[in-house]
């Protein structure tokens, strides 16, 4: 399923990845966005970094909530941003600060 059609499915929070992404970091991602209930669909992009893929994401979800991760930064960003703008930028090594992102999306939603 591609992104687009996932946007016509369900409300969610679209987290986007690139191929280098760390598993780890990606699963404490959904595990923030899980203890605050909010449903999302991530998958992997093939090319991309974090900013590109987190507008990707927003513009995308029905939420306008979208999440961008690579290799070395993981992205917050909402449709209503401009592109250069995100919510939030933080270093994807620091797993911690990774769970509280994927918390922060899902609080957005909630708002």
């Amino acid at each position: 399923m591609n992104p687009a059609q996932i946007a016509m499915t369900k409300p969610t929070v679209h987290v986007l990845c690139s191929s280098d992404t760390p598993k780890n970091a990606i699963q404490q991602l959904l595990y923030g966005l899980e203890e605050e209930g909010i449903p999302c669909e991530a998958w992997t992009e093939e090319e991309g970094n974090a900013l590109g893929l987190a507008w990707k994401g927003a513009q995308a979800s029905r939420l306008e909530v979208g999440v961008g991760m690579d290799g070395q930064a993981a992205v917050l960003h909402i449709s209503k941003l401009e592109y250069e703008k995100p919510l939030f930028q933080i270093p994807v090594r620091s797993i911690g600060q990774v769970r509280i992102l994927g918390a922060n999306a899902a609080r957005l939603v909630k708002k």
